[in-house]
């Protein structure tokens, strides 16, 4: 069959179809239809029958043999033609021709996409993505301890010898506590199967308020008065930003002290969830 691709491509050309409405007729894509005129791969048996009906000519002026090709079986001295199956679909994986509606797959795995895939493959992409899955959740698990266990030692380091300075011994067991919590909250967003990184972030949107425009005279003075006036309402806007932000991260951390032993839970024994 080294020339099947070319007569492909000739009687494709002769019907004046493009590669994309050839590959709609066959229920495959026009990738498929590619690589079977660039020799890369051959047809399936069905495949080239269903081809030759579309191109109106034999099997053999198609795979350019010389001879008929019958596929015949003789019973009781009678000759009967053997049936053509039809093909529903191709694997656009394997590129194998699929014949029964229920090992018909969409597999929306594939890079954002929809592919028409039997269930062999379908099955193998799942096991694919499930792995990947769990080896994200390790690596985040790992994450959020040596990442929030760094931030969380630093600041109970500087905030002990804050307090021993200060001889305010009482103050280390309040700083051992927000250091907890420092923990807790970083490791919630680190391992981003919880509300907490969310919350805050939607929080902290709350402080970015939109300033009134200001009006003013188009003179020295009123340049002076719109610039004064945009610092003050810059200065205003900064300030309940940065108000709005402590009180989400302090809302953060309050609640994560609850949440982190079920997100930890969660990551241990269903690696495989979606964060």
């Amino acid at each position: 069959m080294g020339l099947i691709g070319e007569n492909i491509k000739n009687y494709r050309i002769e019907k004046g179809m493009t590669q994309k409405e050839l590959a709609d007729k066959l229920f495959v894509t026009a990738q498929a239809v590619s690589r079977w005129e660039n020799n890369e791969v051959e047809p399936s048996l069905n495949t080239i029958v269903i081809l030759a009906e579309i191109f109106e000519v034999s099997v053999d002026e198609l795979c350019g043999k010389e001879k008929p090709v019958v596929e015949t079986q003789v019973v009781n001295n009678y000759v009967y033609e053997e049936p053509i199956k039809q093909h529903l679909a191709v694997c656009e994986i394997c590129n194998k021709p699929i014949y029964e509606s229920d090992d018909i797959v969409r597999n929306h795995h594939a890079r954002n996409s929809v592919k028409v895939c039997c269930k062999e493959c379908h099955k193998k992409d799942e096991e694919a993505l499930l792995e990947s899955r769990k080896n994200a959740a390790k690596s985040r698990f790992v994450k959020s301890f040596w990442i929030s266990g760094i931030i969380a030692v630093i600041y109970l380091i500087v905030a002990i010898i804050i307090c021993v300075n200060n001889k305010n011994i009482s103050a280390i067991f309040v700083n051992l506590g927000i250091g907890v919590s420092i923990f807790t909250c970083i490791s919630c967003i680190v391992l981003d199967n919880n509300f907490i990184g969310g919350m805050i972030v939607g929080i902290m949107e709350w402080g970015f308020v939109r300033m009134p425009g200001v009006i003013f005279e188009l003179s020295l003075d009123g340049l002076l008065w719109l610039i004064t006036v945009k610092l003050l309402l810059w200065i205003l806007q900064i300030t309940i930003a940065i108000i709005i932000g402590l009180f989400a991260i302090v809302l953060g951390c309050t609640l994560s002290i609850i949440v982190y032993p079920f997100a930890l839970v969660k990551n241990i024994k269903h690696p495989e969830l979606e964060a």
